[in-house]
Order: structure tokens, then C-alpha cells, then sequence
């Protein structure tokens, strides 16, 4: 078994692991565990190995697709989403029954476009079943962004044996056929929603034959690879422009549905010849392929195409897996913390919410900065005790008491390891903290232990049939004159046909593009009216209701004031309070007696897991959540959304790149305007009360420490990779050990300086979203860089993640400058009070400096070769010579791959150096 090809078509990456000395073998590092035992490669652009199912006879087939390793899919643009054609299908199908001995495609019926995204790839498995008695084999097509939820997208037969057809393509061009022009044709097609870039521009020629029959002569650009494709993808979706071109100019864009009876007879052509024909009765098409000699190439017997909208298009396009619920499942352990633990009940308040919840918010604010200033410098922990803040398996909720998760939520992220939530039925008595705590967040019901965690919302779960807006109803947008509120009332009006809309904002007409906007809006049919009006001014909201016969309501109003816990005033609170939970607490009250079609609140992921830096933010957004399990409980219509990040501007303020950057390396990246309103629109066809619609890239969170990867994403990703690196790695997840063994081989204290110096460096350069060290000056002030109270704290939590020191959040202010923290480290890393490194061996010493050696040499090619022979000899030759037991040592020519990869986990759980 050619085993780099298979990885390879796993997405693997190669790399060489100089601790191994295994015959100088290579090793692949595996983005996803798989099982490969009996796997075979395949030499295809689109699949990269098959393994047979011993049990069935059937074969699971793997491959990948992304931009980077097939660009010409950028090309096919159907209504402003990248697919992989259907024709792409039609060539994976093909493949596989080649590889089970199958000539032909029975039937071959597409369930949900494959849809390729802009960045990373998107797997594929092609799953054949077993031979049945008279030959036939089932086949389906599945994709995936994370390799964990699938989507089927084709399914149908394949068959052993095939007809060869008649072809009269050997005259050319066509006998009795009157030329078509083609002049424009892409233009004309880019009108209807086909935005086709070169590789799709394969149209050259075209005739027609009476009413039924049309021809055309395609090609692919020079320089496209066709010799390893059946038929390339490409190629043969230009074979069928001619039927779009013919067809009507004014209709919606058609997909292909159904291809019956394909068969491929000849592989590799590069430029071909097509007839079209319409079927006698029916509404199919019978398609004949020949090369530019006249010989067969393919045929299909009945090809179906049906209409596509732009909103079935990104309801399929992955983004549902985009689409989390937030559940609470069995805690698995009770460890004991080892620092001490306090116990801090939160009080209840009397009043409607609002007040309840400023009461309530108040005196939690004060009692954690008074705590926090009390135990700054230890590592006491502040267990914060709530009751009903959270809803189990659809409780109702203490509207007063929710907000406080959100609060210590950012408190807690903002200083890690110093906070514990825990909250309690009604009657539940406080237990005993050191008996309960295994997570930061704890639900205790009926004795158990419950942890958050999300869970993808199943795609069954989205009812299609359901319309998420009614075009009659009139809709009450609050902040809608910007921002979010200004993409939703063009959604409403382009995509649902809605014609009447409330939009208010504190300004109303003055505001900055609302004249714009409603203009723009007028355009296509709808009746605007813009009000000034501050929704948490009750008065003011109410007399808006008053005119307007208001059937459907969005609350996007709001405002940001980001700082740390520490910071924050109830005035500051307040700020951020206001439009948010009295604005949607007015609403709630307000339109009680109105037969509402939807009640939609936008809350975001900021009171979940990115609180840090937010928590007056974060503590008005789970009041949201709650609201809305709140009016769920009552049978009152609600849409709760915690969205992540998105690419389009919220009206909250511009994101700094770093800010970006931060949030792809937690594995968070933003979400298009697209798919933020599909899922606004399949949230609405749940009937859940409250989702959390974010990208989520597991790759990224995989990189990642577990102990820096938040509880609520644990879930969804599978066990991070093991991190063999250094202690300049942002956030090793060793306690600083690695960087005291490394510290330990040094012999001169400028090299010990130089270390921590880079590591600091380092890690100033990751949190900037600067690309590496060489970016920051170490004597320059961190005001300077940039850096403000967020960005503060997490340099403060990376370097307490890289040197196990118990740093404080006013590091970064204490010592200005990356050379002032580097002082710091090395003063605490050489006081009494930790533990004592170990002292570096002659031998060490010298590994080290050859490390350094190394890591600082450019080679050309020529020495990178030679140097990269003598070491792995060396390596080899001193793990032979003086390995302390050779008696154990394991024969991998006679393991299994499954055996192989023990053998390699064992190997880096118990060699990996520092």
C-alpha cells in the first residue's frame, strides 16, 4: 500500500519527526482519525484511496475538495455560492463503479448541492454497497466541513454492464443543423445567476436540429489537466450550456436533478462534441458526448434539471452546520480542586426585570471586584451560586439572576481558573463546592451534575415546509436604520417578499444611510417608515405600536462598552443594559396581546464563550436567551440567536484585524452576510427559542490546548492534537515545564535571557495577529503596539499558559515593555518559590546549543539534505547504542496500520522532547 497516497488524500500533511529513528521512515500527521487498515490509493483528482467493506463487499471511497487543490471550482458560481456541478457527481459516481467492476450509472439522484467553501475544504465519501444477486450496486455521495456531520448528497445505482450507443458526431460540423450564436452567452448566463469564470467557459460552438435537437462544441482553456478526469467536471457542465442558453432567459437557474443511464466510454478528452436531445413526452434530455473525432466519450439517457433558488442554495451549503443548541449534559468526573474555594450566593430581587436585574447585577459587579481585589495575587477560587439562571430541559428562568452567567462568564475568561458557576433548584441546599466542581459551569438537578455543552442542530429539525416570514405581516426592526438591523430589512424585502416595515433607531430619519436605506427599500416594493425612538423608553416604544399595526417584531438595537470586570461601573452597565433588556423587555410586554408571526431577538455568542472584555455586553445578551425560554414557556412566539462573529458590519463599532485574528485562532471565524440571514431564516423554521448560529472551524480549535478550548465547544471537537514544541509554543499546555527543562540546558544567563525575551515576543506577536516575533520591538511600550485592557489579559493568560507562573491581569502595566515582562519572568522563574529545575547534563548542554544551531541555520538545498542524512543517522545510531532496554523493542514491519499508530502514541507520549 502506497500509504503517502492515501494520507495524502486524507488531507494529510507530511512531516518528519527527527525523535524517530525508525529506518529513516516517513510519518504522516492525519487530520482525522480514520481507520485505513486495507486501504488502497487511487491516482484521481478527486479521490484519494478506497477500502473495501469485508463484511458487504462494498467500498468506501475518500477524497477532498478545496479551492487550493482544485481552483477551477472557484468557477462555478451558481446565485452567488460555489458548488461543485453536478457533472462533479456524475465523475465521482463514475470513478467509483469503475473501481467495483460497474460500467454504468443506473440512476444517480442529487438530494442537496455540494458546496465548497471559501477557505479549508469540505470531505467527501463516495459508499458503494455490496454486489446484489443480479449485479446492481447502491451508491450515495456524502460531504462534510469537520468530518463529523454528514450530508447526503446523491444517491441511486450503478450496474455492471453498459449499451454502447449510436453516435453521429463523426460529421462535424452537424449535418442539417442551423448555427446558433454563442456570442454573449456567459453574459446572458451570468444574468439568470450563473456566474461561470474561465474554466466553465467552455461553450466554443452551437447548432439546432428541428425543435428537439441541438449541438454544441465545447472545450476546456489551455492548460487544464483533463487526463486524469473521466470526463473533467468542468468540460462536461460546459456540454450542457447550450440547452441553458436555449432555454428561458427570464427563468430561475436550473441544476441538474437526476441523471439516468451513464456511461462513460472513453476517458481524458480535453475538447468534445454534444448533442442534446429532448425526449418525446417527457421533460428530460438524452445527452451523446463524442471527442473531436466523433468516438464516444459518454451518454446519458435521461438527464432532469429543476429550478434552484438563491435560498435553497445556502440551505445546503454547510451553513446548517453552523447551527448550535445549547444543552446541558451528565458532568463525568468530581475531582477536587486543589485551591481554595468561596462561596458567593447571589441575592434575589423583587420588581419587573429590568430593575430585578440591575439590583441584582450591581451587587454581583461589586462583590467580584471587591474579591478580586482581595486575592489579586493567590489563586483562591470564587464559586458564584445562582438559582434557575440557567434553563434544564425547558425550565423557566430567573430573569433577574440569568444575566450573572454572563457576567462571570467574562470574569472568569478574563481570569482563568478564579471562577466557579454553580446553579441550583429552588430548594436545593449549597453543597459542598470541593464535591461538585469538574467544569468552570455547573448545573445541579436533582442531584446530577449537568455541564453546558452545544450540540448541532440536526438538519431534520429545520422544517422546510415552514416560511419563516410572512410577506403580509408588517415588521417592527429596532435598530433597524444599520448594522445588522439594515441587512435584515433588505433580506426581508429581496428574499421574502415582505412590503411593509417599522424601522426605528435613537435618530430615526437623521441617522446616518437611513434616507438611503429606505429609498433603496421603495425600490423594490416596500413601504418604509423610520421612527425616532429609544426602545427602552417605554413611553416613547409604545406610542410607535400605536401607529403602526405591527404583526412581527426584530430587536437588534444595541450598544457595546468594552472593558474588563475590574473596570466596570454600574453607569457603564447601565449603558449597555438599556437598549438590550429593557428595549426587549418593553417589547415583550408591549405587544403581549398581539397575534405575533415572529418575535426575534438578536443576542450574540458574546454571553457564552466570548465574554472576555464584555461583561456588561455578556450579561445582556444571556438576558435575551432567557426572555426567550421564558416567553417559549408561555406559548408565545420567539427566536433567540446568540450569533458569533460576522464579516458584515453590525453597527457595533469596526472589528480591529486583530481582533479577526484572535477569533480565527480560537476557531471562530465570521460568518458571510449570506449565511448569517440562512440562518436567521432556518432558525425561524425550528421553533426553537433560543440557537446559537457560528463557524466553527475544529481544525483550528484542535491546535489548541484542551485546557484553552471553552467547555460549551468541547463537544464539538474531537481530542486536541498532542503539541511537541518548545516554550516559545503560545500556550503549550505543560505548566511551564517544557520551558524549565529548556531553561535548565542553558549555561549563560544571556541565553536564558534571550529565551524568555522571544517567548514574550512571541507571544506579543500572536495576540497583535502579527505573523511572527521579529514584528515587535522589545523595548518598545506595549501602549504603544496597540494594546488595551482585553488584549492586556490575554497576553497575561498565554504567558501564564507557557511558564506555569501566577502572573496578574496588570502584568502588561506593571512592566510597559516585552523586555520589562521578560525580566519579570525570569525573576519569578528563578525565585524560591517554584520548583527547583533540574540541572542540564554536559550531554544536554550540547543538545541545546545544536538545537539553537539549527533552528537559526538557512541551508540551501544541497546541505539541507546532507545535514537532514546525518542526523536522522545519528539519531539512529545513538537510539541503537544506547537504548535502555533493547528487549522490548517492536518489529513494525508485522503491525498493522491501526498497531503502527499505537506504537507512535505510545512513542510521544513518552519521547517527545521540550
Amino acid at each position: 500500500v502506497d500509504w503517502g497516497a492515501v494520507f495524502a488524500g486524507r488531507g494529510a500533511r507530511r512531516v518528519e519527526l527527527p525523535t524517530y529513528a525508525f529506518q529513516r521512515r516517513r510519518y504522516w500527521l492525519i487530520e482525522q482519525p480514520t481507520t485505513l487498515t486495507g486501504a488502497d490509493s487511487l491516482d484521481h483528482p478527486l479521490l484519494g484511496a478506497r477500502v473495501v467493506l469485508p463484511d458487504t463487499g462494498g467500498a468506501v471511497f475518500t477524497g477532498r475538495l478545496s479551492l487550493d487543490a482544485q481552483p477551477w471550482l472557484a468557477d462555478h458560481d451558481v446565485l452567488g455560492t460555489l458548488l461543485l456541478p453536478g457533472t462533479g457527481l456524475v465523475e465521482l459516481a463514475l470513478q467509483a463503479a469503475h473501481q467495483v467492476g460497474c460500467e454504468a450509472i443506473d440512476e444517480l439522484t442529487l438530494e442537496a448541492p455540494l458546496v465548497v467553501p471559501e477557505k479549508g475544504g469540505v470531505a467527501v465519501r463516495v459508499v458503494v454497497g455490496g454486489p446484489e444477486a443480479s449485479g446492481p450496486r447502491t451508491i450515495e455521495i456524502y460531504s462534510s466541513l469537520d468530518d463529523e456531520t454528514w450530508t447526503r448528497n446523491a444517491t441511486g445505482g450503478i450496474v455492471p454492464s453498459a449499451t454502447p450507443p449510436s453516435s453521429d458526431l463523426g460529421v462535424w460540423p452537424p449535418a442539417d443543423a442551423t448555427p446558433l450564436p454563442v456570442d454573449g452567452a456567459y453574459e446572458a448566463l451570468l444574468a439568470r445567476g450563473y456566474d461561470y469564470g474561465p474554466a466553465f467557459q467552455g461553450l466554443r460552438a452551437a447548432w439546432r436540429r428541428g425543435d428537439d435537437v441541438v449541438f454544441a462544441e465545447v472545450a476546456l482553456p489551455e492548460g487544464a489537466e483533463a487526463s486524469r478526469f473521466g470526463v473533467h467536471p468542468a468540460l462536461l457542465d460546459a456540454a450542457m450550456h447550450v440547452g441553458l442558453v436555449e432555454g428561458d432567459d427570464d427563468g430561475a437557474p436550473e441544476l441538474p436533478f437526476s441523471w439516468g443511464g451513464v456511461s462513460l466510454h472513453r476517458a481524458g478528452a480535453s475538447a468534445l462534441r454534444v448533442r442534446l436531445s429532448h425526449r418525446d413526452g417527457g421533460d428530460g434530455t438524452e445527452v451523446l458526448v463524442a471527442d473531436e473525432t466523433g468516438a464516444p466519450v459518454l451518454s446519458v439517457a435521461n438527464l432532469a434539471s429543476r429550478p434552484v433558488s438563491a435560498e435553497q442554495l445556502r440551505g445546503s451549503g454547510g451553513h446548517r452546520e453552523s447551527l448550535f443548541a445549547l444543552t446541558w449534559t451528565k458532568a463525568t468526573h468530581r475531582p477536587r480542586p486543589e485551591a481554595p474555594v468561596e462561596v458567593y450566593e447571589v441575592p434575589r430581587a423583587a420588581g419587573d426585570a429590568p430593575e430585578a436585574v440591575r439590583l441584582v447585577l450591581g451587587e454581583v459587579l461589586a462583590r467580584i471586584q471587591e474579591w478580586l481585589a482581595d486575592h489579586g495575587k493567590d489563586e483562591a477560587r470564587l464559586a458564584v451560586v445562582t438559582r434557575r439562571a440557567v434553563a434544564v430541559e425547558g425550565e423557566d428562568v430567573d430573569l433577574g439572576q440569568a444575566p450573572v452567567w454572563g457576567l462571570v462568564r467574562a470574569a472568569a475568561a478574563e481570569n482563568p481558573g478564579r471562577f466557579l458557576l454553580l446553579d441550583l433548584d429552588d430548594e436545593a441546599t449549597v453543597p459542598d463546592v470541593t464535591d461538585v466542581f469538574d467544569a468552570p459551569e455547573v448545573a445541579v438537578r436533582g442531584g446530577e451534575l449537568l455541564v453546558p455543552r452545544f450540540a448541532r442542530v440536526p438538519a431534520a429539525a429545520v422544517d422546510e415546509a415552514l416560511t419563516p416570514w410572512d410577506p403580509a405581516s408588517t415588521v417592527l426592526i429596532t435598530g433597524g436604520t444599520s448594522g445588522l438591523g439594515a441587512l435584515v430589512a433588505r433580506h426581508l424585502v429581496t428574499a421574502h417578499g415582505v412590503r411593509r416595515l417599522v424601522l426605528t433607531s435613537r435618530r430615526g430619519e437623521s441617522a446616518p444611510g437611513a434616507a438611503d436605506l429606505r429609498a433603496e427599500l421603495a425600490a423594490q416594493g416596500a413601504q418604509v417608515a423610520i421612527e425616532a425612538c429609544d426602545v427602552a423608553d417605554r413611553a416613547a416604544l409604545a406610542g410607535v405600536l400605536a401607529r403602526h399595526p405591527v404583526d412581527a417584531v426584530v430587536h437588534a438595537a444595541g450598544v457595546v462598552d468594552n472593558g474588563l470586570v475590574r473596570g466596570l461601573t454600574p453607569e457603564r452597565m447601565d449603558a449597555v443594559l438599556r437598549p438590550k433588556v429593557d428595549g426587549a423587555w418593553n417589547l415583550h410586554e408591549l405587544t403581549a396581546g398581539r397575534d405575533l408571526s415572529a418575535f426575534v431577538l438578536f443576542s450574540s455568542l458574546a454571553g457564552l464563550v466570548l465574554a472576555a472584555g464584555q461583561g456588561n455586553y455578556a450579561a445582556a445578551n444571556v438576558f435575551l436567551d432567557a426572555l426567550a425560554r421564558h416567553r417559549h414557556r408561555a406559548g408565545l412566539p420567539v427566536t433567540s440567536l446568540a450569533f458569533g462573529l460576522w464579516e458584515a458590519d453590525t453597527g457595533l463599532g469596526e472589528l480591529a484585524e486583530a481582533d479577526r485574528k484572535r477569533m480565527l485562532r480560537m476557531g471562530l471565524p465570521a460568518l458571510s452576510r449570506a449565511e448569517g440571514l440562512a440562518l436567521l431564516d432556518d432558525a425561524l423554521r425550528t421553533r426553537e427559542p433560543a440557537l446559537a448560529p457560528f463557524r466553527l472551524d475544529p481544525a483550528a480549535l484542535r491546535e489548541r490546548p484542551a485546557d484553552r478550548i471553552p467547555g460549551m465547544l468541547r463537544g464539538l471537537v474531537p481530542s486536541p492534537r498532542r503539541r511537541v514544541g518548545g516554550p516559545g509554543v503560545a500556550g503549550g499546555g505543560d505548566d511551564g515545564a517544557g520551558l524549565r527543562r529548556r531553561l535548565a540546558t542553558l549555561t549563560d544567563d544571556a541565553e536564558r535571557d534571550g529565551l524568555l525575551l522571544d517567548l514574550v515576543r512571541t507571544q506579543v506577536a500572536a495576540v497583535l495577529g502579527h505573523d511572527g516575533a521579529d514584528a515587535i520591538r522589545s523595548d518598545r511600550a506595549f501602549k504603544d503596539l496597540g494594546f488595551d485592557s482585553l488584549t492586556a489579559v490575554e497576553l497575561r493568560n498565554g504567558l501564564r499558559a507557557a511558564t506555569g507562573l501566577k502572573l496578574p491581569a496588570t502584568l502588561v502595566f506593571d512592566h510597559p515593555t516585552p523586555a520589562a515582562v521578560a525580566d519579570e519572568l525570569r525573576d519569578q522563574l528563578s525565585g524560591g518559590d517554584q520548583e527547583p529545575t533540574p540541572t542540564a547534563s554536559p550531554l544536554e548542554a550540547e543538545l541545546a546549543r545544536l538545537e539553537a544551531a539549527l533552528a537559526s541555520a538557512t541551508p540551501d538545498e544541497e546541505v539541507y539534505g546532507r545535514v537532514a542524512d546525518r542526523l536522522r543517522a545519528l539519531t539512529a545510531g545513538w537510539l541503537e547504542t544506547h537504548r535502555p532496554d533493547r528487549s522490548e523493542e517492536t518489529d513494525l514491519a508485522s503491525l498493522s496500520a491501526d498497531e503502527l499508530f499505537d506504537v507512535l502514541d505510545g512513542e510521544l507520549d513518552t519521547r517527545s522532547a521540550p
